[in-house]
């Protein structure tokens, strides 16, 4: 169940760094990482043109580390979208669907057998020009078909919902999920992609705003969403969460807060029955700026010195693992 979510340029990060970064995540205990399969990068010559090569480059290193990828197959090339718009676009079926296949196809040779159908489309951040259940299942159903064909036994899952309300410009992640299903969605994903971010509210608080608490707590919740549609028995897979240590005041957690909050995340979902993964985001810090939060949400901070983090992580990877041998 122990998870890195890379973010989307470690794609980017020459050969060295990238080695570093994943013996890191590895000796920490990760048995999984999440990166992105972005379709605007690897077709941005064009729709009969593919450039792999650097996302292979991250798939082989983690493969050689015996880790599980989950891709994320988003983001729309310039090509597949109206002119002035940006990747974030929500793309056509078909044509996105076309990508997934072509992906599936060619990760398969490279033992990947999971995918989750982008990125946090419940907010207009990530689906453009608004978000829309009705065109986000459209999706995911042509890339499910797509994506089953080629590879029978791949997990596919919904794309990851991120902390919002229902209001103009976003769904709520029980708002939206209910519209996958009221629009026939139920039989084209394995599971549910949700990221449970909540800092500086702990793991577990009972908050109606916390979107961790939004899993199970709530009501309606994303469970009781699924158990009420008969979807019960499938996961949620939490496949993005963290916190960051740094950032404009306000923003963000002491590194002892982000530490304990890792502890406490991997322990509650160890033991909720239908929790997949847990996918910490990130390994490492992006950066150093503090303007933006975003820069500090890694185990490890940008220069690779440890964060208390990470050695909460690897303390929780034993004691699951201490847990599992003993039921």
């Amino acid at each position: 169940m122990f998870g890195i979510a890379a973010g989307g340029v470690i794609q980017k990060e020459p050969c060295p760094l990238l080695v570093r970064d994943l013996d890191a995540d590895v000796r920490a205990h990760a048995r999984w990482l999440r990166i992105d399969i972005n379709w605007a990068v690897i077709q941005d010559g064009g729709p009969s043109q593919y450039d792999w090569r650097s996302f292979d480059r991250v798939v082989k290193e983690a493969k050689r580390r015996h880790m599980h990828v989950l891709g994320l197959i988003s983001y729309t090339p310039w090509w597949a979208r109206p002119e002035g718009t940006l990747s974030t676009y929500g793309p056509n079926p078909t044509v996105f669907a076309r990508f997934a296949r072509a992906a599936a196809r060619h990760y398969a040779r490279l033992g990947v057998r999971d995918y989750e159908i982008w990125n946090e489309p419940n907010t207009s951040a990530f689906w453009q020009p608004s978000p829309d259940p009705a065109a986000y299942t459209a999706v995911l159903k042509a890339a499910y078909v797509a994506i089953k064909r080629v590879e029978p036994s791949a997990t596919v899952l919904t794309g990851g919902t991120a902390s919002a309300i229902t209001t103009t410009g976003s769904y709520s992640p029980v708002d939206f999920l209910k519209g996958i299903y009221a629009l026939g969605g139920r039989r084209y994903f394995d599971a549910v992609a949700h990221h449970p971010y909540c800092w500086p509210l702990f793991p577990g608080a009972k908050q109606a705003q916390s979107a961790w608490y939004e899993m199970y707590g709530t009501n309606p919740s994303l469970r009781s969403v699924m158990v009420d549609y008969g979807d019960g028995a499938k996961k949620i897979w939490a496949t993005e969460f963290g916190a960051p240590t740094n950032g404009p005041t306000g923003t963000y957690v002491s590194p002892a807060e982000q530490a304990r909050m890792v502890t406490r995340a991997y322990k509650l979902f160890a033991g909720y029955s239908w929790g997949g993964p847990l996918f910490f985001y990130q390994g490492r810090d992006h950066g150093t700026d503090k303007a933006t939060y975003q820069d500090f949400f890694g185990l490890r901070r940008h220069n690779f010195s440890r964060k208390p983090a990470y050695a909460a992580y690897l303390s929780a990877s034993r004691a699951v693992a201490r847990s599992s041998r003993g039921r």
